[in-house]
């Protein structure tokens, strides 16, 4: 059977980045999913067989990976979008924000699909798979060792005793198996029925990632792989019954229709292909197949692919540009049309490497013109000439039996985007982090933060801390400037609704649109106040141990071999006796060793502080005056020790703080660490004040310093209703709110002078730890004890007290409350504070925590 050619027939132009994702629910419509953090509604014009931009949907924070789309029985229509932002959205068609956000995977949701009853399944980078009805996740299906990047849902009878309630879902994964899966009672759940899922069968034979998966009929699929081939595969047996060859690179996608005698697959190799199906007497094992016809497209990558109803072709490249072919005449695109994107393919830059790979093609060994004299072996073969003294692509059509020009030659193919362990990245760098050892590989794209993709390199490798600024600057310099998400005026981060954008942070308004959306940001958690500690015991011994050892191996004082074998196997279930020995050692040695490698020292002396009485060692007044001298109290304010303390003071507290409340009385003394730390704190607001700005440039002691803070917080806020309330450090304990107050507010402010770009200055865990500590301080100042009108009237006044620290260092009475300070002054200070809190309960590049965590302190003051 010989299927008419397809030709062009238009371009749509809408989108500025990838076309990722493809689905055309009807004859004139078509939805598309994009890089550039957008999904286009098209339709069709009615003026002409060309499409127009319909609806922009918005409010994903990165890439748009995914789109599917449902009809319900009673005619409900939603298009579903995932994320690299990791979330699932649903759209009412028409509608340019979400009705809902579904919220679970941890990674890239790349692969959508849904049953005709409306369950829908979702793939993710995070391995797995989900299960969504009625807006809730029955169930999660994992199994795969690697990034799950297709998801297709079979008809029950494909996999015996099946029941009608129960699902049977295929997934391709990049460890280049199909798994097929049984999920059971999926729509009996409400009866009380627990959703359960179970492999039922894996398929093998590809060598590489698979990527797309397309139904064929009731017992056979196809598979699309990144080792360049299609298989067929029939569901029942489980056996390979056709094999697809004709992509010369990636294939990333399939299509196929219920009633089509055809189907489609787009890749790497700028091409789509069209393949004809065989008939139920052609399949079987080793059987093999070839394209009818390739299309060459003028962009290096074809990322998405679909047949519409009429079985015209619609394809998603690398140019941000969406093509459309069609077979039937009356639907191709006039001569005029035709002949420009022949030219605009003609005019294509084309990466080629040689026969050894470098890319450098040899011009006097390649043929001339004359051989285009020559019809071509095979749909789609390539030829490269000498034209003109030009390397020329061209590309053998058997339907026009014509070499059709796809452009010039420039050098080594490859494709915009890297691949590691099955996912793709913007870049893939090789990092040597020494001579003896072979390369690390660090994955980045550029919506990330660096920072956070710096320390997430460091955990996964057992690197050093102090390495952390370096990675991040180096990804900064070879990566380029953070893309950040478009600011949406009217776009909630959850649903796109209506919500106020900072810019005028003196606005009475901007209070009250946070406010409204409220029920969007997670308005069933209570973040404040925060009652538990946070404690900072990750520590990188391996990378420790080899800084350790070639420094003792340097100092005239060493530490010795028995106390070394303490710290190889050190582990936090280490008896008491062996922690004290061990701080007791590295106290000795710190003074006499060089103030610039005492660092691994003081690494593992913030986690030894677990064990009482080693911290009643570490800090006592001689030992923490040593500490002191070499970090905080150093003029130079060495980086990596001053952080290390820092982590030291609050895990103290995190330590110290539960022991102390749960033991103590009237009478009897707070621990060494305790009093070090309340006595400090008051000095910490000094030092802050030289170092607030630099500190933007330094994460981990944002993380550091913010914990510390939020512990010291919790800790007052306890001891208020414990009978540490009649001690003699009532007074010194009694400042600490105030103080967490004026310095949280000082950090947060940064973040407004920078716009909404000053989010990405600020570690998450540092801002959220900060506001948790601001309001759980505050709730400690102004305990509720009359009218709630009258409550929140003082902790407006109390918080405001603080606003002047956004501008200036005048310093607050230990009661938080500046003296002689008019009602305006009042007014506009509150004013500032409601404005830096709204800046981080609505910018959208804020992480979810963060918004919410700000909202509820909002609650707390209107």
């Amino acid at each position: 059977m010989m299927t008419a050619t397809y030709k062009f027939r238009c371009a749509l132009f809408g989108h500025t980045s990838d076309v990722r994702s493809l689905v055309c629910p009807t004859v004139d419509s078509i939805i598309s999913g994009s890089r550039d953090f957008t999904v286009i509604s098209w339709k069709l014009s009615k003026e002409d067989a060309n499409f127009h931009s319909d609806t922009i949907l918005r409010g994903h924070e990165n890439y748009v990976s995914s789109v599917a789309f449902h009809t319900t029985v009673a005619g409900n229509q939603f298009i579903y979008t995932g994320s690299h932002d990791k979330l699932i959205r649903a759209f009412i068609p028409g509608s340019t924000t979400a009705t809902y956000c579904l919220a679970g995977h941890t990674d890239t949701v790349c692969a959508l699909a849904v049953d005709t009853r409306g369950a829908l399944i979702s793939g993710s980078w995070d391995k797995s798979v989900k299960i969504w009805y009625d807006r809730q996740c029955l169930a999660t299906i994992q199994g795969h060792g690697e990034a799950v990047w297709c998801v297709l849902i079979l008809s029950t009878s494909c996999v015996s005793a099946t029941a009608e309630s129960d699902f049977v879902i295929l997934t391709g994964s990049a460890d280049g198996l199909i798994r097929i899966w049984r999920a059971e009672c999926v729509y009996a759940k409400k009866a009380g029925q627990e959703t359960r899922s179970s492999l039922v069968k894996t398929l093998r034979g590809h060598t590489d990632s698979i990527r797309s998966l397309a139904q064929v009929d009731a017992s056979r699929v196809l598979s699309a792989s990144n080792d360049a081939s299609i298989r067929a595969w029939h569901i029942p047996s489980g056996q390979c019954v056709g094999e697809f060859y004709g992509h010369t690179h990636f294939v990333y996608a399939l299509s196929t229709r219920p009633t089509a005698e055809l189907f489609v697959s787009s890749g790497e190799d700028r091409c789509v292909r069209v393949w004809t199906m065989p008939g139920e007497s052609e399949w079987g094992v080793g059987k093999q197949f070839s394209p009818i016809q390739c299309i060459p497209l003028p962009c290096q990558s074809a990322w998405c692919v679909a047949l519409t109803p009429e079985n015209d072709i619609v394809v998603g490249g690398s140019d941000s540009v969406i093509r459309i072919f069609s077979s039937d005449p009356k639907r191709q695109g006039s001569a005029s049309a035709i002949q420009t994107f022949e030219a605009e393919l003609a005019s294509s830059k084309i990466a080629t490497p040689d026969a050894s790979g470098t890319g450098d093609l040899s011009l006097e060994k390649l043929p001339g013109v004359e051989a285009l004299l020559q019809p071509g072996n095979k749909e789609g073969q390539i030829l490269i000439v000498n034209q003109d003294g030009r390397p020329v692509c061209f590309q053998w059509s058997s339907s026009d039996t014509r070499w059709l020009e796809i452009g010039d030659v420039v050098g080594t193919g490859q494709s915009k985007l890297a691949v590691y362990d099955g996912k793709e990245y913007d870049f893939v760098f090789s990092v040597d982090i020494s001579d003896d050892l072979t390369a690390l590989k660090l994955p980045y794209n550029r919506t990330e933060d660096p920072w956070f993709v710096a320390q997430r390199f460091l955990h996964e490798h057992d690197l050093p801390q102090d390495y952390l600024d370096t990675v991040a600057q180096f990804i900064i310099k070879n990566a380029g400037p953070q893309i950040n998400p478009p600011s949406y005026s009217a776009s909630d981060p959850f649903t796109g609704a209506d919500r106020y954008i900072p810019g005028n942070l003196g606005s009475s308004n901007n209070s009250t649109a946070v406010r409204a959306n409220n029920s969007l940001l997670k308005a069933d958690v209570n973040y404040i106040p925060s009652t538990q500690f946070i404690p900072l015991k990750a520590i990188s011994l391996n990378p420790l141990l080899i800084k350790l050892e070639a420094f003792n191996k340097a100092e005239s004082k060493p530490i010795e071999a028995e106390i070394l074998s303490l710290i190889r196997d050190f582990t936090f279930d280490l008896p008491e006796s062996q922690a004290v020995h061990m701080a007791t050692a590295l106290l000795e040695v710190i003074p006499n060793w060089r103030q610039d490698q005492v660092f691994p020292l003081l690494d593992l002396l913030r986690c030894l502080v677990f064990w009482p009485p080693a911290s009643d060692f570490i800090f006592s007044e001689s030992n923490w005056s040593v500490l002191f001298d070499v970090s905080l109290g150093h003029r130079d304010l060495p980086q990596a020790n001053c952080l290390l303390v820092l982590r030291l003071l609050a895990n103290a507290v995190a330590a110290d703080g539960p022991r102390c409340l749960a033991s103590i009385t009237t009478d009897s003394p707070l621990s060494r660490s305790l009093v070090t730390v309340i006595d400090f704190v008051p000095k910490l607001s000094q030092m802050i004040d030289r170092i607030k700005e630099d500190i933007t440039q330094r994460k981990q002691h944002q993380v550091a310093l913010a914990t510390l803070l939020h512990n010291m917080a919790v800790f007052a806020h306890l001891a208020a209703s414990s009978k540490i309330g009649t001690s003699p450090l009532l007074t010194s304990l009694r400042v600490i709110p105030s103080l967490c107050i004026r310095l949280g507010l000082s950090f947060l402010s940064l973040g407004p002078n920078h716009g909404p770009g000053g989010v990405t200055l600020f570690h998450p865990d540092a801002v959220f730890a900060l506001i948790l500590g601001l309001g759980t301080a505050l709730l400690s100042a102004t305990p509720a004890d009359t009218s709630d009108e009258i409550v929140k009237a003082r902790r407006v006044r109390l918080i405001s007290s603080a606003a002047p620290v956004l501008n200036t260092s005048v310093q607050p009475t230990s009661q938080g409350v500046e003296p002689n300070r008019t009602v305006e002054d009042e007014l506009a200070a509150w004013e500032k504070v409601r404005g830096v809190i709204n800046y981080w309960a609505s910018t959208p590049t804020c992480v979810p925590k963060v918004r919410g965590a700000a909202i509820d302190l909002l609650r707390l003051l209107e």
